[in-house]
């Protein structure tokens, strides 16, 4: 994912707009097997120092609940907005990736492309959930037996998982 920056510094302000499309796996995570895709829509303004780029990043993926452990279908969605500064031509030896990388960490660009390439990777990374949960009311597995609880009750004996100590506290309720 590169842009062309003497096209948009040439606009002088006005937006070009860029759309990208692919795999998941294919751009930011090698060890995906399913088929997961993203979307990025962006809108790119420049100058001669600054390029200013907004948009939007989606991203539908496979990941697991982490209370029930079912794979689910998570939607992610980023808005993106940020300002990348425009430095001098750089060195002939850097690669793409060597200026993908200067793009992402620092918001520096050198030469006549805005490689985004590492900056959505990291983008991709940071919009993902902590603790993804498949459903709100998700009541997860058992801890004594392992059963899902979404699909029924367990066969643990509830009173032998009790700590004797916090017996009393059960017959609190607040309700009563």
């Amino acid at each position: 994912m590169r842009i062309y920056l003497p096209e948009v510094k040439q606009k002088q302000g006005e937006a070009l707009h860029y759309r990208f499309q692919g795999k998941v796996k294919d751009y930011f995570d090698e060890s995906a097997d399913d088929e997961s895709s993203f979307t990025l829509a962006l809108a790119v303004r420049g100058g001669d120092n600054e390029i200013i780029i907004s948009g939007e990043f989606q991203a539908e993926i496979e990941v697991n609940c982490s209370r029930c452990l079912r794979p689910f279908q998570q939607l992610l969605n980023s808005d993106i907005n940020e300002l990348f500064t425009v430095s001098p031509l750089p060195d002939k030896k850097s690669s793409p990736g060597e200026l993908a990388l200067e793009t992402a960490n620092q918001l520096i660009v050198s030469g006549d492309y805005l490689y985004l390439g590492e900056y959505i990777r990291q983008l991709f990374i940071l919009s993902q959930t902590y603790n993804p949960i498949c459903k709100p009311d998700c009541r997860g597995l058992c801890a004594g037996c392992g059963v899902d609880l979404n699909e029924g009750a367990c066969s643990c004996e509830d009173e032998a998982q009790i700590d004797l100590r916090l017996l009393k506290l059960k017959e609190f309720h607040p309700g009563k």
